[in-house]
């Protein structure tokens, strides 16, 4: 059954069915609007993916992009240390786009909203004369009322820049799927793709961070992007020069054996390749490596020192990438324009 057969309202109606309503939601989808529950600190991001763009039908499962659109945005809430409440989706669908393709899409919604403790609490559909788009706004509340959400302005001279899991891995994925011939083992193909069509917000490594030394995490965002062009955002929105050190970024082994059956370096994908999805943190830098400790212990995820925060200069904040002392050159992060 294709989307023109069952109808907006029918399809509506038949997604409503598979969607928990969970805490912090009293009226979810099916009225004029949704209704929460008070938030103290309300918080919100948005983020969209676009068929062609971030996305290709033959390269991945609705049910894995379900979660990949929800995955995306709760990043952006852990960057700022808030949790998820409300997910409203929006959809660009084709009239003869299959009611079962669909479906399996919400379900990954309601994957995500489960694993993160969210409702999918409404949204809306319009009829697109060719690629599927899907842009999700996610309501969320801070986690540290005290402190407030962490942003990309709190970086402060002197912090230390660490970085959450490993670097380059999305890329890697994405090249898996450029080049499908390569040879690599069954392990690692399956690992980088996972990466890259499945990032795991962290979530409850911010949540760790904070309940352990809220004071210490100065600032944060997460790698969307790029460690290269993301540094570049913390720099400018707070006034530092960050000095980054390749020597110390976490690479992991399996994006190291992609790169070398592709003859390319893997530094390049973990600085520029972008939809990591892993924190980029400025912290105090008193007491740190005791705080990166014990957060690894709760959470279970690696936390890496890769440089620090210094005094921007008379030319203004800048981002220095350092290879054995030297400046080394990056390719340009993505953007869309």
């Amino acid at each position: 059954m294709n989307l023109s057969e069952i109808g907006e309202f029918g399809l509506i109606a038949h997604l409503q069915k598979g969607l928990e309503t969970r805490a912090g939601v009293q009226i979810g989808i099916g009225d004029d609007a949704a209704v929460l529950e008070s938030l103290q600190r309300p918080i919100v991001t948005m983020d969209a993916l676009v068929e062609g763009v971030h996305f290709r039908r033959d390269w991945t499962t609705p049910r894995a992009l379900g979660r990949k659109a929800m995955a995306v945005n709760v990043s952006d809430l852990a960057a700022s240390g808030a949790r998820p409440v409300a997910a409203f989706v929006s959809l660009a669908l084709g009239a003869d786009e299959m009611v079962e393709w669909i479906e399996e899409l919400y379900a990954g919604f309601e994957d995500a909203a489960r694993e993160w403790g969210f409702s999918v609490a409404g949204g809306d559909m319009t009829r697109s004369r060719g690629d599927v788009m899907i842009s999700v706004a996610l309501v969320g509340e801070v986690l540290n009322l005290a402190r407030g959400p962490i942003l990309r302005s709190g970086a402060r001279n002197g912090d230390v820049l660490v970085v959450s899991g490993t670097l380059g891995d999305a890329a890697a994925g994405l090249a898996l799927l450029q080049t499908p011939d390569i040879a690599v083992s069954d392990a690692t193909r399956q690992k980088m793709l996972l990466r890259h069509h499945e990032p795991t917000p962290r979530l409850h490594l911010m949540s760790a961070l904070l309940e352990i030394d809220a004071d210490a995490v100065h600032g944060a965002l997460d790698l969307s992007d790029g460690l290269a062009g993301d540094a570049v955002h913390l720099a400018r929105r707070s006034g530092v020069s960050p000095q980054i050190e390749t020597g110390w970024l976490p690479i992991s082994p399996q994006c190291r054996e992609v790169a070398a059956a592709l003859n390319t370096d893997a530094l390049d994908w973990a600085l520029a390749g972008g939809e990591d999805y892993e924190l980029l943190l400025a912290l105090a830098p008193e007491g740190v490596e005791t705080l990166l400790l014990e957060t690894e212990k709760r959470c279970g995820v690696p936390l890496a020192i890769i440089g620090k925060c210094g005094a921007q200069g008379e030319a203004g904040p800048r981002v220095r990438i350092l290879e054995n002392g030297a400046t080394r050159q990056t390719t340009r992060p993505w953007t869309h324009f």
